[in-house]
């Protein structure tokens, strides 16, 4: 848990800029991107342009026979064709066979043609570990020309495991080895020339938008020019479109708040994906008597757009608080109309009720509900009265009542300070504050199935915490950036994907900071090759004890200043007509390809709502 005691004063970020970010800049740190989805893991198909052609021996152990493993489909093909390709694994331990199948430059379409192959974001994977048959096993998929005439190589690596010698996977021990096939692609259009690199951001500046707040812990926006930024003790204030703080709250619900620990009271808040037409709200607040997290619908004021009817107050899911921190407590809407509601793992410190790890309990995890009641069996592990939301049906668990909790979506957090979605790729991005050494930005792509599990308490990070009763590291998916606390950071603040207009510089860059040194980093090249760039203030920018960020409608960002009480714009360096003055700057290289969710198309702005309060120092 992350107890900090107050802040001693104005920290001066002085980062070094890197350079030309990229794969293209050796100044940039590059992180291997070890993501997966249930099993598989993308990022490793012996591709150069991810992770550096790194393959399944990234994770998994030499020491086991090398399988083959080859390619098979047509290697001449029509533009705008598909064709079906097989990976076949021949020989190793030949247990189980895993695979990761991708294309130079992303090229064409990648789909899976049955369950044991899934897509993420525009590479292949396995599902789940394949048994083996005889000394063989064969994956199919397929794959779809681009409409342009070129050659494309298609890169493929197998994994043939022992399966942990009886059904434990271990990592050691295993096979591995790659295979390419070269295709050219016929009687298309002329190739898309390479596109412009991308604009660096190194600088940053920051302008005061408003102050006068008190705590603020949170900022979301209605689709409209507005921003609503909530407080720790209770209350939503509005600023106006012209940056103007209004007197009036939009709600007060300080009464019900208890905000008497550091890390509790209202915490978080999000406008129904149709606001503007059923006036819906939702709120993140602790209530004490006895200590618990709830989760409430409100209306807004029909007369009044700048006010709530604090009576319309409808409950729909309440959890216990074993301790005063670790409360979490942001909202978002996803991409597929479901609510995301991250919970921290009870507090203390290192868990020592093993909640993160535990499914019977709603502690340390993302839960996800259906606020529109559309399908689904109704609330599992709630401890409110009534029935006000339902299930997805593909949660991690949807046994009814009883057992392991249906809310769960993602577990192994410790305390998520902050989730965002991608509003062009729809892909969740997680700041999830560590123990004493680490802090980690976690990331799931779009499509990606339930159930992941992050690893905390048994790992804070990729490093080890306490491991007692845990499964292998591989049952864990590791994060896509950590930093440690050498240089005086404390507690993460989890950020945005920058998806403005203003500055070409930003775009496409995930944003972060870290409460205690205020030092702003970020993220670019997920999931493939991500590189993390520290970024540094123009003159006369600087902020402390940054507890949130948040997003306008435009995709522009904002950060508080907690203990200052007050909200600024956050500016690149390049505005976005400069950049495009000369060649055309080729946003969409930062641009993910989203699979589709559930199969619904990505539509609109998700309401993206993002906090990190104060936390004195760890215990």
């Amino acid at each position: 848990m992350k107890h900090r005691h107050k802040i001693i004063g104005l920290m001066m970020v002085v980062g070094l800029a890197m350079g030309l970010y990229g794969w293209l800049s050796a100044m940039l740190v590059q992180i291997p991107a070890a993501h997966a989805a249930q099993n598989g893991r993308i990022g490793f198909s012996g591709n150069p342009q991810t992770n550096a052609g790194q393959s399944c021996t990234t994770c998994h152990a030499a020491g086991a026979a090398v399988p083959d493993v080859s390619i098979s489909g047509p290697a001449v093909v029509d533009a705008s064709t598909t064709h079906v390709y097989t990976v076949t694994i021949t020989n190793g331990p030949a247990q189980t066979a895993g695979l990761n199948v991708s294309t130079s430059n992303h090229t064409g379409d990648l789909q899976p043609l049955s369950a044991e192959v899934q897509r993420i974001v525009d590479e292949l994977t396995h599902s789940a570990p394949k048994a083996f048959s005889g000394n063989t096993a064969v994956f199919t998929y397929s794959w779809t020309a681009p409409a342009s005439s070129e050659v494309v190589t298609m890169y493929a690596a197998g994994l043939s495991t022992n399966d942990g010698g009886g059904g434990a996977p271990d990592l050691l021990g295993d096979g591995t080895n790659t295979d390419t096939l070269a295709i050219t692609v016929q009687n298309g259009v002329a190739p898309t020339p390479t596109p412009n690199p991308p604009v660096p951001v190194t600088v940053i500046s920051l302008t005061q938008v408003t102050a006068g707040l008190n705590e603020p812990t949170d900022i979301a926006h209605a689709a409209d020019a507005r921003l609503f930024v909530t407080e720790q003790a209770g209350v939503i204030r509005v600023i106006d479109g012209g940056g103007n703080l209004l007197p009036t709250p939009f709600l007060d619900i300080s009464g019900a708040v208890d905000d008497s620990g550091n890390e509790m009271g209202l915490l978080g808040l999000a406008f129904h994906p149709d606001y503007a037409s059923n006036g819906y709200f939702y709120v993140n607040y602790t209530v004490g008597s006895p200590r618990r997290t709830r989760v409430s619908r409100f209306s807004v004021n029909s007369g009044n757009p700048n006010t709530a009817d604090a009576g319309s107050e409808l409950i729909l899911l309440e959890f216990q608080q074993p301790y005063a921190n670790h409360n979490a407590g942001d909202l978002a809407f996803g991409p597929d109309g479901y609510l995301y509601i991250p919970s921290g793992d009870g507090g203390s410190g290192g868990d020592p009720d093993n909640y993160a790890q535990n499914d019977a309990s709603l502690l340390g995890k993302i839960l996800r509900i259906d606020v529109d009641m559309t399908a689904g069996d109704g609330p599992d592990c709630n401890i409110a009265a009534g029935n006000n939301y339902t299930i997805p049906p593909d949660n991690a668990y949807t046994d009814g009542a009883g057992g392991n909790c249906d809310e769960i979506w993602a577990s192994g957090m410790r305390n998520p300070w902050r989730i965002s979605f991608d509003r062009t790729t729809g892909d969740l991005w997680i700041g999830d504050v560590g123990q004493g050494n680490y802090e980690e930005i976690d990331y799931i792509p779009a499509g990606s199935l339930s159930g992941l599990d992050f690893g905390w308490r048994c790992y804070e990070g990729t490093n080890p915490f306490n491991t007692s009763g845990c499964g292998p590291s591989s049952s864990y998916v590791d994060p896509i950036h950590e930093y440690d606390h050498s240089s005086g950071d404390c507690s993460v603040t989890g950020g945005f994907i920058y998806r403005g207009s203003q500055y070409a510089d930003l775009q496409g860059h995930y944003i972060f900071t870290d409460y205690c040194t205020a030092v702003f980093r970020a993220i670019t090249g997920a999931p493939y090759s991500p590189t993390v760039t520290t970024l540094s203030f123009a003159p006369g920018s600087s902020i402390f004890s940054p507890s949130t960020f948040g997003e306008d409608v435009n995709g522009e960002l904002y950060v508080t200043n907690r203990n200052e009480g007050s909200v600024y714009r956050i500016h690149g360096a390049v505005p976005l007509a400069v950049a495009m003055g000369g060649a055309q700057t080729n946003t969409a290289v930062f641009e993910i390809r989203a699979a589709l969710w559930l199969m619904l198309t990505l539509v609109g702005a998700t309401v993206l709502l993002l906090w990190r309060l104060r936390r004195p120092r760890p215990l």
